[in-house]
């Protein structure tokens, strides 16, 4: 250890030099990425180096990405295609954009029901799960081992000794327990880690690394869809020490749980390492219809799902977002955990809310990790001379995250309002261009604020030194949070 220390000191330019030739000629990031990294790097060299280490350095990443999203690519573009409908005609361009951009196609025979509560979404989802005939599918950012973790666990070994087919993704980072696992490859479920921590002994789940697997589907027979904010682990259903947890999920039954399962196996294919082909017509039509008929069209009609990725051509889910902002003529609504938008989403928002449009967001009052809730802040801050109202949910932790504008699209999944989810995680969400839908997701954010503290310009301005320091300070981490 003392040879290593001086050798460390003697050789860290050089390393970081080797760093900086990374960023500039091979990794081609944003230029707002390449500033900071530099600025990094040279004015802290030691505290630059251990950053990039976890956050920066994705080369082996890079290249497993690369080869699977050009294979998606290829798929995809011979089903691209566009459905017009007179009642889109607005969301056209929209609609339009996502087909291309995340190779995911317009469906309109479905039905949806929402969870803002996950005791509730949990239920839904162990019912339907004790219920598989054929397969079963589950990407996590987090699969724990704790009380939720184990009861589902039970369910699927249960439905593996019945000869269902079951395949699990987790992410290397975001936590999972590794017997469970074993427990189930044991059992003859499939098992794929995303991009696992090479030092398996060391626990980096607190670390925000970049590549990410950040989605959280479950879907059941090809039939039945679960897309959330909801992880599996106990803190989910408010037995946490953030105490309450409110998010939002969706199940959904209908032609969308085909493009869902599209996005898993390119998931699959990542994980796997190999090229898996996908194509499948969806087998349940005639019970969507018969659905449909029972609920009179309620919460039905068009989806679309969005996915995105670091190594996407286009980023897809960002663009979803600043696309709706663009188009809204009447409100925006906003709810999530980070609120931590880029340069081009934050102008976009002002010069909507600058023409009339009502823009109302909603972030946490209970911050899960200390550096967002100060750049929460000062992000917020930047809106309020606009008009923007700003809410601080109190009655527990709020990990919801949804867009929906003038009742007409609501944009809801897995998503964050930031540069992580827009940049450098996997994600998905689902768009739902209904009426009712995006109603009730408006009525829903309107509930949420009888649990918030309005946020006004008054209190904002009160703040001392100190803490408008630190809002600066976490300001310039914005790009990697």
């Amino acid at each position: 250890m003392e040879i290593l220390i001086p050798f460390f000191r003697d050789y860290i330019i050089v390393i970081n030099a080797l760093f900086l030739f990374i960023i500039v000629l091979l990794e081609r990031k944003n230029p707002l990425f390449t500033l900071f990294w530099i600025t990094l790097l040279v004015l802290a060299p030691y505290l630059g180096f251990v950053a990039y280490l976890f956050f920066g350095l994705s080369f082996r990443k890079k290249r497993v990405v690369n080869q699977f999203y050009k294979w998606k690519f290829l798929y995809s573009k011979k089903v691209m295609g566009f459905s017009h409908y007179k009642e889109l005609v607005k969301w056209e361009q929209l609609i339009s954009y996502v087909e291309i951009s995340s190779k995911n196609q317009l469906t309109s025979l479905n039905t949806s029901k929402i969870f803002i509560d996950g005791n509730d979404f949990f239920s839904s989802v162990k019912e339907d799960l004790k219920n598989a005939k054929v397969s079963i599918n589950m990407e996590y950012y987090i699969f724990r081992g704790d009380g939720l973790g184990s009861e589902i666990g039970e369910i699927l070994l249960k439905k593996a000794q019945e000869g269902v087919k079951i395949k699990i993704i987790v992410d290397g980072a975001g936590g999972y327990d590794r017997k469970m696992l074993k427990r189930f490859k044991a059992n003859g479920i499939e098992v794929g880690v995303f991009f696992p921590s090479i030092f398996p002994w060391f626990k980096i789940t607190s670390l925000r690394a970049n590549y990410r697997d950040h989605r959280k589907l479950c879907l059941i027979d090809s039939k039945y869809g679960y897309i959330s904010g909801f992880n599996i682990g106990d803190e989910y259903l408010g037995k946490g020490k953030l105490g309450y947890w409110r998010d939002t999920g969706l199940r959904i039954f209908g032609e969308a749980c085909i493009e869902l399962e599209k996005e898993f196996f390119f998931s699959w294919g990542i994980v796997k390492k190999e090229k898996y082909t996908y194509k499948k017509e969806y087998e349940y039509n005639a019970e969507v219809l018969k659905e449909l008929i029972e609920v009179k069209g309620k919460h039905s009609g068009h989806m679309q799902v969005v996915s995105s990725g670091p190594n996407y051509q286009f980023r897809a889910i960002r663009d979803n977002a600043l696309k709706m902002i663009m188009k809204a003529q009447k409100y925006i609504y906003i709810q999530t955990p980070y609120f931590v938008p880029d340069d081009t989403v934050l102008d976009a928002l002002k010069i909507a809310a600058l023409s009339g449009v009502e823009i109302k967001i909603m972030i946490p009052d209970k911050p899960d990790h200390f550096f967002i809730y100060w750049v929460n802040q000062y992000f917020s801050g930047e809106l309020l001379d606009l008009g923007v109202e700003v809410y601080k949910y109190g009655r527990g932790f709020l990990h919801s995250k949804f867009i929906v504008v003038d009742d007409e699209v609501v944009t809801v999944g897995t998503a964050n309002f930031d540069y992580r989810s827009f940049y450098q995680n996997f994600e998905i969400n689902v768009n739902i261009y209904e009426k009712d839908v995006a109603r009730t997701f408006r009525e829903i954010f309107n509930n949420d604020i009888k649990f918030s503290h309005r946020l006004f310009r008054s209190e904002y301005s009160k703040r001392g030194y100190y803490i408008k320091l630190k809002e600066s300070i976490c300001r310039l981490l914005a790009p990697i949070m």
